[in-house]
């Protein structure tokens, strides 16, 4: 008969002492770690609704029982956000680039709010950051294009756009935004391709129309930039601007009644150069 070993037993005794502990552990830090999440989860319902406060207090609770947790400090940063606390927003999401440093949303928002801060190269740096860890990000593109933009960084600006467009073809605001740099860059029918693609995708879009109006002018195609300038008049009456430059172009074909009827109209909405141009078309039709 084998003789039992004692000190072998308990050596067995005791693993499963520690396993079954290891066990309960594990059990009790995926149950905190779901409490944490369903508390994260209120927080982003109570910023769905605007209750910001709320919001805070609820990445507060999931903190406490999860100290880690890179999400609830980049939820609680965008809450801070939008209730004006820049300062600890910032430190929110800092500390959540600490905790997950590859987590691109996190990026992304403190380039918002770097960009709603005015520090413009801070924010183009947050959106490259995106763009470095998930090159798909549409967004990131755009964001970073838009804040080249306001750097008169023109050429830049248009390539990130161009990005933007090619990974999302549908990105309305690309779109346009691409023609609005293009305008700036005296490049009219850049511009014009790109407004017309925008209002493709968004018929209704009065700015497409109205820029896309202003850029047919400028290369010279007067009736349809009247055609334009029309449909925002039909849209809203009391778009001055619109009634400012149909008479513009009405006058630069000569149609002086038209353009005074126009010009006159934008004068009652309290255009700044409706009299000077009135003054203008009606010397220029008293020689006719």
């Amino acid at each position: 008969m084998k003789e039992i070993d004692k000190n072998k037993s308990l050596v067995v005794q005791n693993k499963a002492i520690v396993n079954f502990t290891k066990f309960q552990l594990d059990i009790t830090k995926k149950l905190l770690s779901r409490e944490a999440k369903e508390w994260l989860t209120i927080a982003q319902d109570f910023i769905d609704k605007k209750a910001y406060p709320d919001a805070i207090d609820a990445c507060m609770k999931a903190l406490e029982i999860q100290p880690n947790y890179g999400a609830a400090y980049r939820i609680s940063g965008v809450a801070r956000m939008l209730i004006g606390d820049t300062a600890d927003a910032l430190e929110d999401f800092e500390e959540s680039i600490k905790i997950a440093p590859n987590e691109v949303e996190t990026y992304l928002e403190r380039g918002y709010l770097h960009y709603d801060l005015g520090d413009l190269p801070q924010a183009i740096e947050d959106f490259s950051s995106v763009i470095q860890l998930q090159p798909s990000k549409s967004e990131a593109w755009y964001s970073r294009a838009y804040a080249q933009y306001d750097m008169e960084q023109f050429p830049a600006a248009v390539a990130d756009f161009t990005k933007a467009i090619e990974l999302n073809p549908n990105y309305v605001e690309a779109w346009y935004n691409r023609g609005y740099t293009k305008f700036d860059m005296a490049d009219y029918r850049g511009a014009i391709t790109d407004f017309t693609e925008t209002l493709k995708l968004q018929p209704n879009y009065m700015n497409a129309y109205a820029n896309r109006g202003e850029a047919r002018y400028y290369v010279g195609h007067l009736r349809d930039a009247i055609a334009d300038f029309t449909i925002i008049i039909q849209a809203d009456a009391t778009a001055a601007n619109a009634w400012y430059n149909r008479g513009v172009a009405h006058a630069d074909l000569l149609n002086y009644s038209a353009a005074l009827e126009d010009l006159k109209k934008a004068l009652n909405l309290a255009h700044p150069g409706a009299k000077e141009a009135i003054i203008k078309v009606e010397k220029a039709a008293a020689k006719k």
